[in-house]
Formats: C-alpha cells, structure tokens, sequence
C-alpha cells in the first residue's frame, strides 16, 4: 500500500513514470505517436479508438494525417494520390512533394499540438516516406530519410505503432471496403511486399520506439496491446492527477483509519494475547498440580500397597513359621510318642517274655512233680530220675529254670501288675488267666497242646508266642 501511496503521490506532482518509460524523443511537453502499415492495416480504426480512450483519460489529443493535414497538405494529396487523368508523378517528384506536405504538417499542426501538452497521433509520417519511397519506389534510403530530417526539423515520433499486415489481407480489406483505390493502393502486391519488408526492417532496428502488432488480430486486441504500451509510456494527465490527488487524500485518509483500526485491533489482539497466555499458565499450572496430586496419590498407593504386601508376606512367613513350628511340635510328638510306644512295646514283650519263662519254669516244676507222685511206691531212684529228665528234655534245666524264676520275681512283680507267682501244681489254663494284656491262648498268645500221645513228653506242653501291640 505504501509502494502504491508513493507512486500515486509522485504521479500527482508529475514527476512519476512507470519503470519501462522512456524519455520523450523531443523537448516539448507533448507526446507524438506515429500510427504506420500498409493501406488496410486498420490505421485509421486504431488512431479513432485511441483517441477515444486517451480524451476519456483527460488528455488533450489531436489526431492528424499525412498527407492532407493542412490546406496545402489536401491540395498535395490530391496530387500524389489522385491522379488518375494527370501526368503521372516520378518517384523523385513523389518524395519531394510528401516532403513538403510533413513539413507544413509539422509545422502547423503537430509542433503547436505538443508544444502545449497533447497527445498527437498522426496516421503516417516518416516511416511512410522511407517503406514506400525507398523500400517500394527504390531511392536511396539514406536520402530519404535525409529529406524527412530537413522536413521535420529532427522531430521523431515518442513511440511508432506499426500494424503489420499481409499485402493480399489489406487487398482483400479494400475490396470489402469498397471505392476506387488511391495510386499508391493500386500499386501490384509486389510493391506492398517490398513496402512491408521495409517496414519491419525499421520497427527491428529501433524495437524501443516500435510496436509491432499483427494487424490480422482482431481489433480489441489490438487496441488493448498498444493502451498497454502507451500505459507505460505516457504520464498522467491533468485529470488522472487530480484523481491520483484525490486518491492519495482518499488513501491517507483510509491508511490513517486503517492505521488506527491495526493499531486497536493490535492493541486487542495483545491484549487477548496476554488473557490466553494468563490462562495457558493457568492451566498449566492447574495441570501441573493435578498431576502433582495424581502423583501424590500414586505415590500414597503405590506405599500402601506395598505396605499391605509386606503385611500379607509378613502374615505369611509368620503362618509359615506358625505352621512349621506346629508341623515340628507334632513331629516331636510323633516321634515322642512313637519312642514312648516302642518303650512300652519292648517293656510289654520283656514282661510277656518273663512271664513265659516263669510259666514254663513253673510248669516244668509242676510236671516234675506230677511225675514224682505218679511212680509207683518202691520205684527204683533210677526211675525217678529217668521221669524228671523226660520231663526236662524240651526246655532248660528244671533247677536252672526255678532259680531264673525265683531271680526274676521281684523285678517281674514290680513293672507287671498281671503277673503273680504261680504254684507248683498250677495248670497251664490257669496259668494263662495270669498273662499281661496283650497275649491271648491262641495267635499272638499262649497256646497249651496237650499231647497224650507222646509218652515220653510230659502230659501238657506250651507254645509261646509273642504278638505285637498296635500304636
């Protein structure tokens, strides 16, 4: 907006062209441009439109033509191009009289046009002379345009717009257009060829001060690419500078507004600015205790489970320990009670075979003196002893079996309750009635087998057997 401001600003003061400007080809304020191109180009259709647009800009325009500008200028055209039922004009002649007729125009048309400031634009002029007189007719170009110079005073035209246009295209305008062509119009296409050639070899070798357009594009395009040219060109004129003055209060005054309207629009931006950043932080810092406190909370988790852990491992191992410590205490037990058991077993089975021992002691007393009573009276002592040894035979001495019973007595009576001293003459079955508990007249007891069969045994024999006790 800036960069617009100052070109606006510099365009009002006068002093502002655009950066593909070029100085003016002349000293005088105004601006001259030379429309050029074969007969048909549509010369005439683009000065008229230009002229349009630039007096609606507010230049002031004068459009002009060669030859036939001026008075004199009319009478010479009439000459050079009408002169079907005259002598015919040389080309020497030819160049001499456009001479004349460019410098009357210049003279009292174009120079006091610029001199004041306006816009000239002229259908031909110099590159006239030169693409027909030389490029067409043949002279020497350099005389040519020798002679132009003298006519011109050394004007050139700020910018030549050449419409550039096929020979046989421009016939075929001109039939369409209609009317008898002028001489020069009825010159063959050769002619118009070399014309043309002419032409653009002029537009090539100065391509700043030319425009070359295709003159077969259609009019608006034409138009619109030589505004554009004379856009960079031609400065504003003393209506587009008011306007451009007019804009430039406009768009101060808009800038100053639109300054404020920034500055308030700043001034709220940082403001809301320093509100979001006050509830960013305070966010923040919401966030930052939240989750503080979800760490806190975390933390009072984490110890509490790890407390109620160590409490469950501690139970544990203290259940394990309790329960070892019972596991053991009744280990001990068992193994107290299984030595206590095996105490009272071999205690039981001592005393059962103590017993035995006293019965079979007692019984082989017994027999003996059964076997005594029983000789017959005057029997031999031969026999007697014959008796006590058959009633020996199975066991032990009967003197050593009564003395093992008489020494075991007293230690048999004090850890057997069951046991009592038997007499001689006891027989078994009342002798198992004094057996501790535990042994029994058949298996596990004391089995008596009387055998009457046997004479040489005693009448009863004892089978002793000893059965264990159940824990």
């Amino acid at each position: 907006m800036r960069a617009r401001l100052s070109r606006i600003t510099a365009a009002a003061t006068g002093g502002w062209r655009p950066s593909a400007a070029r100085p003016s080809a002349h000293a005088l304020p105004g601006w001259f441009i030379a429309v050029e191109g074969g007969d048909g180009a549509g010369k005439t259709t683009q000065i008229d439109a230009l002229a349009r647009w630039l007096r609606k800009r507010g230049f002031d325009v004068v459009t002009t033509r060669e030859p036939g500008a001026t008075v004199l200028g009319a009478k010479l055209r009439e000459i050079l191009l009408h002169t079907k039922d005259r002598e015919p004009v040389g080309a020497r002649a030819e160049a001499l009289l456009f001479a004349a007729d460019r410098a009357d125009h210049v003279e009292k048309v174009v120079r006091p046009a610029l001199e004041r400031g306006a816009i000239v634009l002229t259908d031909r002029h110099v590159d006239s002379s030169i693409a027909y007189q030389s490029g067409g007719r043949g002279l020497p170009v350099d005389q040519i345009a020798a002679l132009s110079e003298f006519a011109t005073e050394g004007l050139r035209p700020d910018l030549v717009v050449l419409l550039d246009v096929d020979p046989q295209v421009a016939w075929e305008r001109a039939q369409t257009r209609g009317g008898e062509p002028d001489r020069l119009e009825a010159e063959p296409e050769q002619f118009h060829g070399r014309v043309r050639e002419a032409f653009r070899s002029r537009a090539a070798a100065d391509p700043d001060r030319y425009l070359v357009v295709d003159a077969a594009e259609p009019p608006g395009v034409i138009i619109a690419i030589v505004q554009d040219r004379l856009e960079e060109l031609l400065p504003l004129s003393s209506q587009e500078q008011a306007e451009a003055r007019a804009r430039e209060k406009a768009l101060r005054e808009a800038e100053k507004a639109e300054l404020r309207e920034r500055e308030a629009r700043l001034a709220a931006e940082r403001a809301e600015a320093e509100r979001a950043e006050q509830r960013r932080r305070a966010e923040q810092e919401a966030a930052r205790q939240e989750e503080e406190r979800r760490r806190e909370q975390a933390r009072q988790e984490q110890a509490r489970r790890a407390a109620e852990e160590r409490a469950r491992y501690e139970r544990q191992k203290e259940e394990e320990r309790r329960r070892a410590d019972e596991e053991r205490r009744e280990e001990q037990l068992r193994e107290a009670g299984r030595r206590e058991q095996a105490e009272t077993d071999a205690e039981h089975r001592r005393q059962i075979e103590l017993a035995v021992r006293q019965i079979e002691a007692r019984a082989k007393g017994a027999a003996r003196e059964r076997a005594a009573r029983e000789l017959p009276p005057g029997a031999t002592a031969a026999a007697a002893t014959a008796a006590r040894r058959s009633v020996d035979q199975p066991g032990s001495e009967p003197d050593e079996a009564g003395s093992d019973v008489a020494q075991s007595d007293a230690s048999a009576s004090a850890g057997i309750d069951q046991t009592a001293v038997l007499p001689v003459d006891l027989e078994p079955t009342q002798a198992l009635s004094a057996l501790p508990d535990g042994l029994s007249a058949d298996r596990g007891g004391v089995d008596v087998d009387d055998d009457d069969d046997d004479d040489d045994a005693p009448r009863s024999r004892w089978h002793l057997s000893l059965g264990k006790r159940k824990l």
